[in-house]
């Protein structure tokens, strides 16, 4: 065997070492890292436009689904803030009422003539899940180091300017650069064969850095050039180190921005929300209608804390007409005769505004007219803002409110069946609480004896505004539309329907005899006398006259007027037989007057009228045959001594 056979295999180890490689000089690793800071900020930016592009699409779509939604929770949440605060201002009236009343001669202090302030306000909603839906699309703030670079920018930061010029895409800055120094060492700018060869040779080397996208030779090179120096061959390793370190320190700076601007987005309310979304559509969820439903479900639940709240506060001015009257009766006894003015704590409260108890002596301010001008204008735009608006009216004016207007939730049934009729595109009752134009409130008021809560018109002298708008023609129809729903609903005997009963005056002139009325067949559900001052419906009858919700037929008996009151459908069907009949079932049937029917006859221009003759426009006047036995003056004394006789009964003794 040879030598070579028999020597020593080297080690395994050995034969897989591998020489280290050779150190990379300061320069390279600059331009290495200069390198990865600019593939950095393309990803970062890259990353930024679709992020900014992807918030902006989510933040458009949630913004059309749930604008409305949001705008309804937040004037639901605002109209129930308005009922506390009549809640607390009610309670603190109610305890000071409640306080022993103090002789007229020493009034309270003058800090106890106003309501302490409503208590603070608390949020009623529920508790979201999602804190950040009410949030807007704007960043939120974050402290300065929330988001800390592993880089950060070093104490002589670069300015602003420099980090944008920084940033500008390499091939424009190449570009750029490459004519200047074109422009610069262009050869014709020589002064002899050794500055022309000298330019060559510089211009020879932009070109070969331009072409190899060297933006740090161009840099310097430029600069040398600016500064004069066109005899420089050649650039150190320390310059062109000291270039491309401050490059990479304005690049870093750039960097560490675009991270921050990156994460201040992620952290966005509109980004979680964003999250959320793709989150729910991966288990096959919309987001977005899910919101939507749970936001109708949140509106539904304020609007039944609004309905409760409304009663509350029907109660509450109960309470306090209970404890005002019993409060002025007590002072009325202490006075015992002297002329002094007793202390009324709710003539005094901020909380109740004074009523208007004679409308027709109140004269229209300029408010009111204004008011008057935008109800006619409101009329075909908003209907249903100036069926609030005449629901309110009525209520004030009736005085004590018809069975229509005297309780919230009468209220909302009247409103919406007269939505239902012809406001097809109102909003709900509760919805139009939310919005109420500014010339209506929920509050309350004082009218003589009675504390009323409500809606009603922000200021009493608005409601001189009303009765100049009813002289509009498509006023005055929503104004017969809410007459006709405000009174009771009870089931016709005649006819059988449920119904809401037109009030009006069978009779007046002689007798005032009041009656209640199908407005279907114009059957009499009720009549009756009525002994005290008009109100409720009943004082509402001179609007329904103006209306023409109710018509009236006269007829002169010995020089006096008799009207009969009648439903417009039923005055143009009324005949001469109906009507001479009405006059003997109302008065001479009544009264027990002993005159054949067929003795009684109608006359109109001179000429009787025959029974089955349509009554017609004009005065009639009823006239006795000869037969009869008796004057129509006669009749008319018979007729009055005897109504005058049912006021005092003991007359006949």
């Amino acid at each position: 065997m040879s030598s070579s056979s028999t020597a020593p295999l080297a080690p395994e180890s050995a034969l897989l070492r591998v020489a280290p490689p050779p150190e990379e000089s300061p320069v390279r690793r600059a331009e290495l890292r200069l390198k990865e800071l600019l593939a950095e900020i393309d990803s970062l930016d890259t990353e930024l436009d679709s992020l900014s592009l992807d918030l902006e699409r989510f933040a458009r779509a949630y913004e059309d689904t749930l604008s409305a939604s949001f705008d309804e929770v937040s004037r639901s949440e605002r109209l129930l803030r308005r009922l506390r605060n009549l809640q607390d201002a009610a309670s603190a009236l109610t305890r000071l009422l409640e306080q022993p009343a103090l002789p007229p001669s020493t009034p309270p202090e003058q800090s106890s003539r106003t309501a302490p302030a409503p208590a603070s306000e608390r949020r009623t909603s529920a508790a979201r899940d999602d804190s950040s839906k009410r949030a807007s699309f704007d960043d939120e703030d974050e402290d300065a180091d929330a988001f800390e670079d592993e880089d950060p920018p070093e104490d002589d930061e670069p300015s602003e300017e420099d980090v944008l010029a920084e940033r500008e895409d390499e091939a424009v800055v190449l570009k750029r650069l490459h004519r200047r120094l074109a422009r610069l060492l262009h050869p014709d700018l020589a002064q002899s064969d050794e500055e022309r060869t000298r330019l060559d040779s510089l211009m020879a080397r932009v070109n070969v850095a331009y072409e190899a996208g060297d933006r740090t030779t161009l840099e310097l090179i430029a600069a040398r050039v600016g500064a004069g120096d066109t005899a420089a061959d050649s650039l150190t390793d320390e310059e062109r180190l000291a270039h491309l370190e401050r490059r990479i320190r304005i690049l870093s700076t750039a960097a560490h921005s675009l991270r921050q601007q990156r994460e201040s987005l992620r952290s966005t309310a509109t980004a979680r929300l964003h999250e959320e979304a793709k989150r729910r559509e991966a288990e096959g969820r919309d987001y977005l209608a899910e919101t939507r439903a749970e936001m109708e479900e949140e509106v539904h639940g304020l609007a039944q804390d609004a309905r409760a709240r409304l009663r509350q506060l029907e109660r509450a001015a109960r309470t306090l007409t209970s404890l005002r009257n019993k409060r002025m009766s007590t002072l009325a006894e202490n006075v015992k005769g002297r002329k002094l003015r007793a202390f009324d704590p709710v003539q005094e409260s901020p909380l109740v505004r004074q009523g208007v108890l004679r409308l027709e002596r109140q004269r229209a301010t300029p408010a009111a007219r204004e008011l008057a001008r935008r109800l006619e204008d409101a009329v075909t735009q908003e209907p249903w803002q100036v069926a609030l608006t005449l629901m309110a009216f009525f209520a004030e004016a009736a005085g004590r409110p018809p069975p229509g207007l005297d309780t919230s939730e009468a209220w909302a049934e009247r409103y919406e069946l007269l939505r239902e009729l012809d406001m097809p595109d109102a909003p709900s009752f509760d919805q139009a609480l939310t919005r109420l134009p500014r010339h209506l409130e929920l509050g309350m008021r004082v009218m003589k004896k009675e504390i009323r809560f409500g809606l009603q018109l922000r200021e009493a002298e608005l409601l001189a505004a009303v009765p100049l708008a009813l002289q509009r023609a498509d006023v005055a129809e929503r104004g017969r539309s809410v007459l006709a729903v405000i009174g009771p609903q009870e089931q016709c005997k005649r006819c059988g329907e449920e119904v809401l009963l037109q009030h009006l005056l069978r009779t007046r002139g002689l007798d005032e005899l009041n009656g209640m009325l199908c407005p279907l067949c114009s059957h009499v559900q009720k009549s009756y006398w009525l002994y005290s001052r008009s109100e409720g419906q009943e004082a509402l009858l001179p609007h329904a006259l103006r209306l023409g919700t109710i018509v009236e037929q006269g007829l002169r008996l010995a020089g006096t007027t008799i009207g009969f009151q009648l439903l417009p459908e039923e005055r143009e069907a009324l005949t001469v037989a109906q009507l001479r009949q009405r006059f003997v079932d109302l008065y001479l049937q009544p009264y027990g007057v002993e005159l054949d029917p067929s003795h009684v006859r109608l006359v109109q221009g001179g000429k009787e009228l025959d029974g089955e003759t349509r009554v017609g426009r004009g005065a009639i006047t009823l006239k006795l045959a000869p037969e009869a036995g008796t004057s129509e003056k006669e009749v008319l004394e018979l007729l009055r001594s005897r109504i005058e006789r049912r006021f005092r009964p003991d007359s006949s003794k």
